[in-house]
C-alpha cells in the first residue's frame, strides 16, 4: 500500500450533518478548548513555588504531591476511552473540564500535603478526560474538513500554555496571591470553555450509549501498538527535554541559569511552529513520510548539543527537537482514530496510555544513566528514541 498524501475527503459530506454547525464554527470551538486546557495547566505550573511555600513543603514533600499528578493522569487514561464511547466526547469533555478547573480553583485552599496530593490527582484525572475527549473532537472536525487540522489544535494548546505561564509570571511579580489568581483564572477559563462547548461537534451514531459501547478499560488492540510505540518514543523524548534539557545546558555547556531556562523556551517555540505548520505537511507527505521527517529533524536536533556541547549548539538543537517532535502526537492520534473510526475515543486513550508510560519513564532513565556514566552520554537516549521512531514509521502504513 502506498503512503498517499493524507486527505479525508471521504468524510467531507458529513460536515453538513453536524447539527447545523459549520466545520469552521466547530474548529473554533475545539481550538478554544485546547487553548483553555493549556492555559489551565500552565496556571498551576507557573505558581508551583507559591503553593510549595504556602504549605511549607520540602522538595521531597513536593515530589510526593507530584506523584498524585502523574498517578492520576496515568490511572485515568485507560478508563477515559470507554467513557467517551459510552457517553460521548462532548459529555466527557464537559464533565472533565468541570473537574479540571474545579480542582485548579481548590489547590490554594488545601490544608496539607495529603489533600494537595488528592487534589492534584483530581486535577490530573480531569485533564486526562479533557485531553482524550478534545482530541476525539479534533478528529471529528478533521473528518468534517476532509483534511488534517489536528496539529493546529495542539498549537492552540501550546499557545494557551504560553499565555497561562505569562499570566502566572505577571501575577507572581505583582504579588497577587494564588487564591485570587487561581480562582479568577478558573472562573474565566470555565466561562470561555462553556461558551465553546455549545459549538462542539456532535458525536457520531453509536457514541453516547447508542449501539454497543467499548469496554470501560481501553487498552491497545490490534493495529494500535505501533502508533502507541511511536507515541512512547515521542513522549519519552519530550519528558526528557522537559526535566533534563535545562540541566544539560547548565552542566554540560556551561550556560548560565537564565540561558539554560531560555533553552526550554526555544524548544517550546519550535513545538508551536511545528504544530502550526504540521497539517499542511502531513496532508502533502502522508503519514509514513511525515513521521520519518519528524524523526530525522528531532534526531538531528538531539545529536547537535551532544556532538557540540556549547550553549549556541544547544539552542539550535532544541529548536530542531521542538520542530521534529511537535506533530508526532497529533499525527498518531489521527492515525489511530482512522484505524478504528467507530471507536475514536478508546483508540486515542489506548495510544495515549502507551505514550504516557514513556513520558513518565524518560526522566528517571536519564537520571540513572547519568549517575552511571555522565549526563552527556545519557542524553544519547534521545537520538536513539528518534531512530526507533524512524524504524517504526514504515509499519504505520500496514497498521
Amino acid at each position: 500500500m502506498r503512503d498517499e498524501p493524507e486527505t479525508l475527503g471521504g468524510h467531507a459530506p458529513a460536515a453538513c450533518r453536524h447539527g447545523g454547525r459549520s466545520p469552521r464554527t466547530m474548529r473554533l470551538a475545539v481550538g478554544t478548548v485546547f487553548f483553555v486546557t493549556g492555559a489551565a495547566f500552565a496556571t498551576w505550573a507557573a505558581r508551583v513555588p507559591a503553593v510549595q511555600s504556602r504549605l511549607d513543603l520540602s522538595a521531597g514533600e513536593l515530589a510526593v504531591a507530584l506523584v498524585g499528578l502523574s498517578g492520576g493522569a496515568f490511572l485515568g487514561l485507560p478508563l477515559v476511552g470507554g467513557l467517551v464511547s459510552r457517553y460521548g466526547s462532548r459529555t466527557v469533555l464537559c464533565a472533565g473540564m468541570a473537574a479540571y478547573l474545579g480542582a485548579l480553583a481548590s489547590l490554594p485552599h488545601v490544608p496539607d500535603l495529603a489533600v494537595l496530593t488528592a487534589a492534584l490527582a483530581l486535577f490530573a484525572c480531569g485533564n486526562t478526560a479533557v485531553d482524550v475527549a478534545m482530541n476525539t473532537q479534533g478528529v471529528l472536525v478533521e473528518r468534517a474538513y476532509g483534511r488534517p487540522v489536528l496539529g493546529g489544535f495542539h498549537a492552540m494548546f501550546s499557545l494557551g500554555g504560553i499565555t497561562g505561564a505569562t499570566a502566572g509570571g505577571l501575577a507572581a511579580s505583582a504579588g497577587v496571591g494564588i487564591r485570587a489568581h487561581f480562582t479568577v483564572a478558573a472562573l474565566v477559563l470555565l466561562v470561555v470553555a462553556g461558551a465553546a462547548a455549545t459549538a462542539l461537534a456532535p458525536d457520531p451514531p453509536g457514541a453516547g450509549g447508542r449501539g454497543r459501547p467499548d469496554p470501560l478499560l481501553a487498552l491497545p488492540g490490534p493495529g494500535l501498538w505501533i502508533p502507541g510505540l511511536v507515541a512512547f518514543c515521542a513522549l519519552m523524548g519530550e519528558g526528557v527535554v522537559n526535566d533534563w534539557g535545562a540541566v544539560y545546558l547548565k552542566e554540560e555547556t556551561g550556560a548560565s541559569p537564565g540561558a539554560a531556562g531560555l533553552g526550554y523556551a526555544v524548544f517550546s517555540a519550535g513545538m508551536v511552529i511545528g504544530r502550526l505548520t504540521a497539517d499542511r505537511l502531513r496532508a502533502r507527505l502522508g503519514t509514513v513520510r511525515f513521521t520519518l521527517l519528524c524523526a530525522l529533524l528531532a534526531g538531528a536536533g538531539a545529536l547537535i548539543p551532544i556532538l557540540a556541547p556549547t550553549t549556541q549548539a544547544g539552542f539550535a538543537g532544541y529548536a530542531l527537537l521542538g520542530l521534529g517532535m511537535a506533530a508526532v502526537i497529533p499525527l498518531v492520534f489521527a492515525h489511530a482514530a482512522a484505524l478504528r473510526p467507530e471507536r475514536t475515543g478508546s483508540s486515542i486513550a489506548a495510544v495515549s496510555a502507551v505514550g504516557y508510560v514513556g513520558f513518565l519513564a524518560g526522566p528517571p532513565v536519564i537520571g540513572a544513566l547519568a549517575e552511571a556514566t555522565t549526563l552527556r552520554w545519557a542524553m544519547l537516549v534521545l537520538p536513539a528514541l528518534m531512530a526507533v521512531m524512524a524504524a517504526l514509521a514504515p509499519r504505520l502504513r500496514r497498521t
